[in-house]
């Protein structure tokens, strides 16, 4: 709300006809989750399908870690499986320079 910067004109309680609203632009946006036929409750108007809660989001994350930490120990025991399966053959020459 905007009021005229004269400090000599004072506006009373009630006198809005010298006001005016001005514009400043969008500060945000708001994303609508889901619109009610009443205040908090009642039959559901609208409902975005696009919405993702954060809970949500917080889960997939921590499943897509929980599949990365699954993937190395898999890994893992397959190499040791194969280092088991195919032991390495003794060197002839591994004491060839000791003393």
């Amino acid at each position: 709300i905007s009021c005229p910067n004269n400090s000599q004109l004072k506006l009373e309680r009630g006198d809005l006809d010298k006001m005016t609203l001005i514009e400043v632009g969008p500060r945000f946006c708001l994303n609508p989750i889901k619109m009610f036929g009443g205040s908090f409750g009642g039959p559901t108007l609208y409902e975005n399908p696009f919405y993702v809660s954060p809970n949500q989001i917080r889960s997939l994350e921590k499943r897509k870690k929980a599949g990365k930490y699954a993937k190395k120990v898999k890994a893992k025991t397959r190499r040791k499986m194969h280092e088991m399966e195919n032991p390495l053959e003794v060197d002839e020459f591994a004491d060839m320079w000791k003393d």
